[in-house]
């Protein structure tokens, strides 16, 4: 056993020493060969992909985190706004994550080296080949790739003209304010098919011949998409009508809010819950269209209360009037009104009839009115009565004396007409 560990130890200790220099340089030559994935042969190495593209990534990747964790603890010791605090650490986290995707294709540009520019080379002949031909019409990856600016593009133009042909510019030339509305929304959307067709006519797509297929396709499409071409026409209806515009108070339907955007398929509201619902257009159109503020913003609150048949109405008058006339939100221009509306069973329906200047704090001041009028009156020691009746309980000797009274009335009727007693005396003689 000794001999054999002796010839083990001595004769295996070159061969073991070799074979771990020969498995060494085996390493050495895989890490610095070009890298090999299956039958494709890379241009470069896995040393060259460690330390040109993973550390460089890594580096990237560590910064940003560094960056971002600096930025929190300057927000925390410097910004005292929350909301400015969080809008400043949202754009830090934009930007470093474009600057760590420009590092990771600067980093694999720097691996590939000329290959890069043969990839991309075969990659634009790819997005170039056309895969429909109409005519001189020919649409490739390119081309779809080029319509999103294009609509990015329209999009932004008929924002500004929107923006540029404000509803205060267009009653300049004598148009009220549904008017002016109408005129910019309709502005705006053919701004944008204009910037539109430019587009396309530029990239090379011949509108007629996509209008034709999209002329068959809408055969088939139209009975599938019957609701949403309504909608479409119920918004340029809408639009062009000027029926409602942006910021009206409407009640349609089941549907009470203020508008905040007229799109062509749909109208977003926004409840006084803060509930935002977004209404197909064929519904405002399909119905009735209660619009507070089609023509004048200012609108009238009904304020009832009751006073008991005790109290002076002269003064219930005076204190209601003074009421609405402390109210914030008074129109000044109109008249302030009381009504008696009518004599109920617990007491005197009074109205106080008020003109506010916006629909928008119509909630706001009738609640206002009602919480001043009961503090008023309570200062005042005027009653607002409750529900109550008043029923009267007959009592025992009550009902005696009645009886009684009753046979008094009897006997003194009998005594004052002689011919009944007459006749009853003959008939007991």
């Amino acid at each position: 056993g000794g001999f054999g560990g002796r010839v083990f130890g001595q004769g295996n200790g070159p061969q073991s020493h070799g074979f771990r220099e020969k498995r060494v340089g085996v390493m050495k030559a895989w890490f610095n060969a070009p890298l090999t994935i299956w039958d494709i042969s890379l241009p470069f190495s896995p040393i060259d992909f460690l330390l040109r593209f993973v550390l460089p990534v890594a580096g990237f990747l560590l910064a940003a985190l560094v960056i971002k964790i600096i930025m929190r603890q300057i927000m925390k010791k410097f910004v005292k706004d929350p909301e400015r605090g969080r809008a400043i650490i949202r754009w830090t986290r934009r930007i470093v994550g474009m600057l760590i995707v420009i590092g990771i294709l600067l980093a694999g540009g720097a691996l590939l080296g000329a290959e890069v520019f043969r990839a991309l080379k075969k990659f634009l002949q790819f997005l170039n080949t056309p895969f429909f031909t109409s005519g001189n019409t020919s649409i490739s990856v390119v081309t779809l790739i080029l319509i999103v600016p294009i609509i990015t593009l329209s999009s932004w133009a008929g924002r500004l003209v929107a923006s540029g042909l404000e509803a205060r510019s267009l009653k300049r030339f004598g148009l009220d304010a549904e008017q002016a509305f109408s005129t910019g929304r309709l502005l705006r959307y053919l701004v944008m098919v204009l910037v539109f067709i430019i587009g396309m006519s530029i990239i090379g797509i011949n509108l007629s011949a996509i209008g034709v297929i999209f002329g068959v396709m809408g055969i088939g499409i139209g009975f599938g998409l019957q609701s949403l071409i309504a909608d479409f026409f119920a918004g340029i209806t809408l639009i062009s009508m000027g029926l409602v515009k942006e910021g009206d108070r409407i009640r349609s339907g089941e549907y009470d809010g203020i508008i905040q955007r007229i799109r062509l398929i749909n109208t977003e509201m926004n409840t006084f819950e803060n509930e935002t619902l977004i209404i197909p257009n064929r519904l405002l159109t399909g119905g009735t269209i209660h619009n507070y503020s089609y023509k004048d913003r200012r609108v009238i609150i009904k304020n009832e209360v009751d006073v008991s048949y005790g109290s002076n109405l002269d003064q219930v008058i005076e204190i209601m009037e003074e009421v609405a006339s402390r109210n914030p939100w008074l129109d000044t221009r109109s008249e302030i009104v009381v009504w008696v509306v009518s004599f109920a069973e617990s007491g005197i329906t009074m109205q106080l009839r008020t003109w506010i200047k916006d629909v928008s704090f119509r909630a706001a001041a009738a609640s206002w009115t009602n919480l001043e009028i009961w503090r008023s009156f309570a200062a005042a020691g005027v009653e607002i009565p409750f529900p109550q009746r008043v029923v009267h309980m007959a009592s025992a000797s009550s009902k005696e004396s009645q009886n009684s009274s009753a046979g008094e009335d009897h006997e003194i009727r009998a005594v004052r007409n002689p011919s009944v007693v007459d006749s009853s005396d003959s008939e007991a003689d």
